[in-house]
């Protein structure tokens, strides 16, 4: 029985698709790399993970799949499992995204010989952005994925320049004014959630952080309406 994925492990596949090779990253149960190597979207894959226990429900879903020969397995921490050049394209999903800046930054000769680094963090995603501009990376696509209400950002990513023209581009996506995701409203209607959250949170407080913290969020809050009006426009 081939493997189904969930809605955001099916964006993350459709980013990975056109090259031969592929890693994924803390893979867990190892469905991604499964999924992309019986569907033929790879020819080989590398799944790896920092603990055992996932490593060997991966290892046991492969072979289930018959698929040992173009899966290999692999015990370790990010990019430090790959040499430069091994792989086409690497996938880090479900981490935070200031991991997946450390991870990519304590290995960046592999991390730049790779034709595309597709990103899924659960947070921080505008830091990654800054990260991945600030490093000679550009972002070359994104995407979005839905699951209940969540509303999760793929960002793909190869070695280059980056040209942002909007600072909202960090929080909302590359180029997010022209392409015009369908899922855009729902990202920034979850933006606004967790940002009213840290209103409420620091509101009437005194100290000198949760003022500054009331007051980013206001105005970020506003900047998300704003382009929520427009989008609609």
């Amino acid at each position: 029985m081939k493997i189904k994925l969930s809605p955001r492990l099916e964006v993350i596949a459709g980013c990975v698709a056109g090259v031969e090779s592929m890693a994924d990253i803390g893979t867990d149960h190892g469905y991604l790399p499964v999924y992309l190597v019986e569907n033929a979207l790879v020819s080989r894959a590398i799944a790896s993970d920092t603990n055992l226990q996932p490593l060997k429900k991966a290892e046991k879903i492969i072979n289930e799949q018959q698929l040992a020969k173009q899966i290999e397995t692999r015990l370790g921490s990010g990019l430090s499992v790959l040499k430069p050049g091994e792989v086409d394209a690497v996938v880090m999903a479900g981490m935070g995204g200031l991991l997946i800046r450390d991870l990519l930054e304590a290995q960046p000769d592999v991390a730049r010989q790779k034709k595309k680094l597709v990103l899924q963090p659960m947070n921080n995603q505008a830091v990654l952005r800054k990260y991945l501009e600030a490093a000679g990376f550009g972002i070359i696509s994104e995407e979005l994925a839905r699951e209940g209400d969540r509303v999760y950002e793929v960002i793909v990513a190869k070695p280059g320049k980056m040209v942002v023209t909007n600072p909202l581009e960090y929080e909302l996506g590359f180029e997010f004014y022209m392409h015009k995701h369908p899922l855009l409203g729902a990202l920034i209607d979850r933006k606004i959630f967790l940002e009213q959250q840290i209103v409420r949170s620091t509101r009437g407080k005194t100290t000198a952080i949760a003022a500054k913290q009331w007051k980013e969020s206001s105005l970020f809050i506003e900047k998300l309406n704003e382009v929520k009006r427009c989008q609609s426009n």
